[in-house]
């Protein structure tokens, strides 16, 4: 009885970051399937995070998964619609690689971002992982946006920022979603592994 009483209570208080893990997963998973679904389930995984990490005091990455709700509205909207290729064939985007230049570029504005963002954090609210808040929000941004566009690296911005994700999930007692971010951090590395085989063998579309 004592058992489900306490598990009824941390249900109580935390079925939002509950929701916000299943609905995160499903995101990813349908991410690997290239399943437009996947922005969906990730305009209501990031809308409940919003709440979640506001009420945790992690500001700047709250401030993200805003960005990430809409962003994600851009990305449907993107993988959806049809695009013309020089033959005057249809089709929806495809996966593509970045150039050496787009890299370094991603790279630099994920640096740049994460500086004033810093320095928000630390004069305005008393975030006590203010560095690591601002560069995985920034870093995020990129990601997300290399996701909008299709390009396979992204899946590498994302096994790193995951992996430090998980840790400051330990750090802020966020338990479920610290399994999550685990969990988002083996299906990256599989997400690549099953992009990289569709560029090889790209399916007709």
């Amino acid at each position: 009885m004592y058992i489900y009483a306490t598990a009824m209570h941390w249900l109580q208080l935390h079925y939002i970051e509950l929701l916000a893990t299943i609905t995160g997963l499903l995101y990813v998973i349908y991410t690997i399937r290239e399943n437009n679904l996947l922005w969906l389930f990730g305009i209501i995984s990031s809308g409940l995070y919003v709440y979640v990490f506001f009420n945790s005091g992690i500001f700047a990455y709250s401030t993200l998964y805003i960005y990430y709700v809409l962003i994600g509205i851009y990305g449907w909207y993107n993988w959806s619609r049809k695009l013309t290729d020089p033959e005057g064939r249809q089709g929806n985007i495809v996966i593509r690689r970045a150039s050496v230049t787009m890299i370094i570029s991603c790279l630099a504005i994920s640096i740049l971002l994460s500086i004033p963002l810093y320095f928000i954090l630390k004069k305005y609210t008393d975030s006590d992982i203010a560095f690591l808040d601002a560069v995985l929000t920034s870093s995020g941004m990129v990601a997300t946006w290399m996701l909008t566009q299709k390009i396979i690296e992204q899946w590498l911005f994302w096994i790193v920022i995951d992996l430090l994700s998980f840790g400051v999930m330990i750090l802020k007692g966020l338990y479920p979603s610290s399994l999550l971010f685990l969990a988002y951090t083996f299906l990256a590395v599989k997400g690549y592994s099953e992009w990289k085989k569709a560029l090889i063998h790209p399916a007709v579309r």
